[in-house]
């Protein structure tokens, strides 16, 4: 020792002493002599100290000030870092399906997370991804792990502890006595504590084992018989009945699908056990036992809404009052029948608790709302009046009451941890807080809740997390989330979702105007206006940013919008797009947006998001340049200057003409492009580019989409390839001299349109816009000239070469829909016009795009009844009827063919014209 002191003060370069395993020094001389060299003056020496548990020494010594520590929570794998480990160390990428549930069921935990690399490194790809979403960690190398190093050195006593309590899912000292029937549980407790194996939270009140040490514990039980391990299972449960801790005991007896035992524990604590949060248990029932135990079904209801599956849970509660008649039971389940009323999508309720509250303000004037909640102390209402404020766009109000509502995590954890999330989100420091900061944060809250049993709360929080990157992976990761929830018949998580990762890529400056078009129609379908408005406002803003063709209406439609539904947020925003929208009056629009903030108490400026590459001047709210025209509308000879997210184009842009509907065309400057000699994926990232033309396209969503199996760096290095074969394709095809139609700005690409390019999309939403803009006006012939348009252009299915690739079936299919729905209420107007002809040929074109359109059918019958030509209706209603019949709906239950009334189409929209919540015209481009 007294010769590295002595060396410790000559060294001429750093020394880095690395000590593994420290524990094993505790109590030791060695320890004491660590000790001492954690103290040495020396600035060159340093040390890297891995332990359990904390060492003996004093590491807040002032010799020690700059010593840092890294817990176990610190080092456990969050999903994002799953994904990455795997992805871009081992090199075997996994679904995100995958990763989160590898993520869970090892808990992070860097071991079991390297144990299941090995054990699946001999697999194919199919089978290790397939592992990944089914993992039942049990495998001979994880029981070597456990029995050879995790476990190894520590006493037999403490050994046979953790094998005789792993039934209970949180140790305490009374729990652990009464079963082994001695009072040194304590001791043992904190021994294995200290040891590292078991961790708590609470001073020593509960302990937890790690969820893959407890599943091999429980495993081990197979050993000796299923019926020891039956038998202590059920010793474990009875103790935690007479604890009163039901939930815990139930989900005990359902692990081990004693049914018999968990009947019979049901009928003798009767409505006790459903509690909200604690009744994870009632997700594994089998259906007989829901179908004749009023408790069983009562359970599985809160476990529904709990879960977010708002309608299951109240048809599940409906089956209560078949089944009891125990007054208990009936109320509990009336509350499930009110808090599932609440959030169904026609929000017919009659709950006045701070749920409705909420529902309201998410439907319109959210301001007037948190003002009637004011005098309600208590944490729900706290948090409901939070989210009003916050909905209305008053962050400086709505800070206060959402930061009480985190602190109460022991009062009313699931408002509390929904507190929590939103201000990890949607706080003001989320602008001032580094991302890593915030992602711990959030899966700070995924963990509670799932430790609570709010798995609605924490499959939020998961998609929230996932988003916080805004890589090409991490969206995927979200579409994961989202449709996890749309399976399970959860609109309103998926909603929140998509929402929360839009305003992020939003708040990167990388917001997608599709992604707000489609939280808006999500919104709107769960009659949601207040959040519509947002999602309206914020793609103007968006559209506007990067003079998308339907920049120039969307702003004024969502200024009306916010106005109708009176979120002065919303508003701000929406006069920020039209500031961007109208050069020529950007002062003072800009002006009123800035002024609209501060009154409203919005202390986050959205539209500065998307000056990145902006003037110092615009950033700061002054004026903007004037702007040459959009995309379509340039002169040939003049340059496009797109502002901000545009594209810069060369002086002689190339004129280009995109074609996606019924097949892929490409035309530069009237010369058709032959793609021919390139690769299938560069042809790929052609089609891509072609069908968001005019607008970028973020190259790591190109990239994974094409690349997905491959770590980033190779996937930018493809794509970077496969762009230089494009612009040399696209050269060789057009004799002009021109400069390249595909350009980069920033992180992203783009195909240029300019001069008197032409692109079918884009035309198509034209036609539809006009359409509507015609029928607010009352000018119906335009309104059938515009549909007529829109129906000719529409020759087929968006790009049906590229078949079922996920890039593009959500366009190809709301083009579809459009192009139907356009037909037929072009079959309505030919129809009132007496052009029965016309009428037929349209109504027939909407069901050959669309054959489950019920109006498009009945229109065409009628049409052809009212032009008296039986036979072909009579052969259109049989072609119906077959449809009908494929969807297994009872065909004598359809009638009414011929009793349409013709004028209806013409009271759909308001008359005086101005878009309200639930009912502005859409566009897709």
């Amino acid at each position: 020792m007294a010769d590295l002191v002595s060396a410790s003060e000559d060294l001429a370069e750093a020394l880095y002493f690395i000590v593994d395993d420290v524990h094993v020094l505790a109590n030791t001389s060695a320890e004491a002599e660590l000790d001492q060299l954690l103290t040495l003056p020396s600035p060159s020496l340093h040390f890297l100290l891995g332990s359990r548990c904390f060492p003996g020494f004093n590491l807040a010594k002032s010799e020690l000030q700059s010593a840092v520590t890294v817990s176990g929570d610190d080092l456990r794998f969050r999903p994002i870092e799953v994904d990455l480990l795997f992805r871009r160390v081992y090199r075997k990428p996994l679904t995100p399906a995958g990763v989160f549930n590898l993520t869970e069921k090892t808990d992070g935990w860097a071991a079991a997370l390297h144990l299941f690399h090995l054990a699946t490194t001999s697999h194919s790809a199919v089978e290790r991804r397939r592992a990944a979403e089914s993992i039942n960690p049990t495998s001979s190398l994880e029981r070597d792990y456990f029995s050879q190093h995790f476990l190894a050195g520590i006493p037999a006593q403490m050994t046979e502890f953790l094998h005789r309590t792993c039934f209970f899912p949180v140790l305490t000292p009374s729990r652990c006595d009464a079963l082994l029937g001695f009072v040194d549980s304590r001791t043992l407790l904190l021994g294995l504590e200290r040891l590292g194996i078991i961790s708590t939270g609470d001073n020593g009140v509960t302990y937890r084992v790690p969820h893959p040490l407890r599943q091999q514990l429980v495993a081990s039980w197979a050993d000796g018989g299923a019926r020891l391990a039956a038998d202590s299972r059920q010793d474990s449960a009875a103790i935690l009945e007479q604890e009163r801790a039901y939930g815990l005991a139930l989900e005990l007896l359902a692990e081990g699908q004693d049914w018999e035992q968990l009947r019979n524990l049901l009928r003798r604590v009767g409505a006790s056990a459903v509690q909200p949060g604690g009744c994870r248990w009632a997700s594994h029932l089998p259906e007989s036992l829901i179908i004749n135990e009023p408790v069983a079904a009562l359970a599985a209801s809160r476990q529904l809404l709990d879960d977010g599956c708002i309608m299951a849970a109240s048809a599940t509660a409906s089956r209560v009052e078949q089944l009891t008649t125990d007054p208990q039971c009936l109320k509990l389940a009336n509350e499930i029948h009110l808090l599932a009323d609440v959030w169904a999508n026609d929000g017919a309720y009659a709950d006045s608790g701070p749920a409705a509250s909420l529902r309201a303000a998410s439907r319109c004037r959210p301001s007037a709302v948190a003002q009637a909640l004011s005098g309600q102390p208590s944490a729900p209402y706290a948090l409901a009046r939070g989210l009003a404020l916050l909905l209305a766009g008053d962050q400086r109000a709505s800070l206060p009451w959402l930061r009480r509502t985190a602190e109460s995590l022991g009062v009313e954890p699931a408002a509390a941890l929904a507190a929590q999330l939103v201000l990890a989100v949607f706080g003001p420091e989320n602008s001032t807080t580094a991302a890593d900061s915030r992602t711990a944060e959030v899966d700070a809250v995924q963990r509670q809740a799932a430790h609570f049993g709010l798995t609605w709360l924490a499959r939020v929080a998961r998609g929230v997390q996932a988003a916080f990157p805004g890589t090409a992976s991490s969206q995927a990761a979200v579409q994961t989330v989202i449709e996890s929830c749309e399976g399970r018949g959860d609109e309103w998580g998926a909603a929140l979702v998509a929402a929360a990762a839009a305003h992020l890529r939003l708040h990167s400056g990388r917001a997608d105007p599709a992604a707000f078009e489609e939280l808006a129609l999500r919104f709107r379908r769960l009659g949601a206006g207040t959040l519509e408005a947002w999602a309206h406002s914020a793609q103007a803003l968006v559209a506007a940013s990067v003079d998308l063709p339907e920049a120039v209406d969307r702003p004024r439609a969502a200024e009306a919008f916010a106005r109708a539904a009176e979120v002065p947020g919303a508003l701000a925003v929406a006069y920020a797009a039209m500031a961007l929208q109208s050069p020529e009056n950007y002062s003072d629009l800009m002006q009123a947006a800035i002024e609209t903030a501060k009154s409203a108490g919005l202390m986050c400026r959205p539209w500065t998001w998307l000056a990145s590459e902006a003037s110092p001047a615009f950033r700061q709210g002054g004026r903007r340049p004037a702007r040459i025209g959009g995309p379509l509308q340039n002169s040939p000879d003049r340059p496009i200057r797109f502002h901000h997210d545009r594209i810069h184009a060369a002086p002689v842009p190339a004129s280009v003409e995109v074609r996606c509907f019924g097949g892929f065309r490409l035309r530069l400057d009237g010369w058709d492009v032959d793609l021919a000699r390139v690769r299938p994926q560069a042809r790929t990232v052609m089609r891509i580019l072609a069908m968001n033309a005019g607008r970028p396209v973020h190259r790591e969503s190109l990239a994974g989409i094409l690349w997905a199996d491959l770590d980033t760096a190779s996937a930018l290095h493809n794509l970077q390839v496969s762009i230089s074969s494009l612009r040399r394709a696209l050269q060789l095809s057009n004799p002009t001299p021109c400069q390249p139609s595909i350009a980069r700005h920033g992180e992203a690409y783009a195909l240029v349109l300019a001069g008197q390019s032409t692109f079918d999309l884009v035309e198509f939403d034209q036609a539809v816009h006009d359409a509507y803009s015609a029928r607010v006006e009352g000018d119906h012939r335009r309104m059938a000239a515009e549909l007529r348009r829109a129906v000719e252009l529409y020759s087929g299915e968006v790009l049906p070469e590229d078949g079922p690739a996920e890039w593009v079936i959500d366009t190809r299919e709301r083009y579809r829909l459009r192009a139907a729905e356009s037909a037929a209420m072009l079959a309505n107007a030919e129809l009132a016009f007496g052009n029965t002809a016309g009428a037929a040929r349209a109504a027939s074109r909407s069901v050959e795009i669309d054959p489950w359109r019920d109006e498009s059918w009945r229109t065409l019958v009628e049409v052809l009844r009212h032009s008296g030509d039986l036979a072909a209706a009579e052969r259109a209603h049989r072609r119906y009827q077959l449809v009908l019949r494929t969807l297994g709906v009872a065909v004598d239950a359809v009638s009414g063919y011929g009793e349409k009334d013709v004028s209806a189409f013409r009271a759909v929209l308001p008359s005086d014209g101005c878009p309200h919540p639930g009912r502005i015209p859409r566009s897709t481009s």
